[in-house]
């Protein structure tokens, strides 16, 4: 039984095609979708009411606020999230609970993959969210990305879920908090779809340049000033 969560804010363009990979998976398992948004101008909202089991209006602090706000009001015992602007596989949330039933398992974190992607896209792509993401984990260094993980609740509860302090790499931040509380896994065969549309705008290289200066402030223990998502256009 398993919550998703996705944070919002004037995404009508994507979220109808989120929510509809949503509910089209190959999964007899209960589960619910919580939508939280941040006061969209647009029809986000009204979009994603005939999908979802609930809708939440939240102040604009980020999508970190966001998924801890649905969390908190989430109704079972693994919560999952995914951006408004991503597509699940069809096995996403069946994979999801086989992974879950390690009972020693508290995270786990999946790839990402890109939308009606251009060859730089597939290769980059295959470079830094599955190649990357795995050697990093082997580095002692998990990324469990916001756009695509489960928690068991209570673990990541008790954390009190993403930091809203940090608006960059605040996935990572909690990935390395929830390793202290028992075991995490990266499944690959954990694939979401996600827009290209960050670094369309930004450009790749300015991306990986803003992920590196993280992960050495990270590992250093220094603070990461980077502000990602107020950058973004929609």
């Amino acid at each position: 039984m398993i919550t998703v969560i996705i944070p919002t804010l004037n995404e009508e363009k994507n979220i109808e095609a989120c929510l509809l990979s949503l509910k089209s998976q190959k999964y007899s398992g209960k589960y619910e979708i919580i939508l939280v948004d941040g006061h969209s101008r647009d029809n986000t909202p009204k979009i994603a009411r005939k999908y979802v089991s609930k809708v939440f209006f939240h102040a604009s602090k980020g999508p970190a606020h966001a998924r801890n706000c649905g969390a908190k009001d989430s109704k079972y015992d693994i919560v999952a999230f995914v951006d408004a602007d991503c597509e699940a596989q069809p096995d996403w949330l069946q994979r999801i609970e086989d992974n879950f039933k390690d009972e020693k398992l508290v995270g786990l974190g999946g790839v990402l993959k890109p939308k009606n992607p251009r060859f730089i896209d597939k290769v980059m792509f295959s470079l830094f969210s599955d190649w990357w993401v795995k050697v990093s984990s082997w580095l002692g260094v998990w990324q469990l990305y916001g756009n695509n993980c489960a928690y068991r609740k209570k673990e990541f509860l008790k954390l009190d879920g993403f930091s809203a302090k940090v608006s960059f790499w605040e996935d990572t931040e909690l990935s390395m908090r929830m390793k202290n509380e028992g075991k995490l896994n990266i499944d690959r065969g954990l694939v979401v779809r996600t827009s290209t549309r960050r670094f369309r705008q930004q450009g790749y290289l300015k991306v990986f340049w803003m992920n590196l200066k993280a992960f050495v402030n990270f590992t250093l223990g220094r603070q990461i000033k980077t502000k990602y998502f107020e950058e973004i256009q929609h």
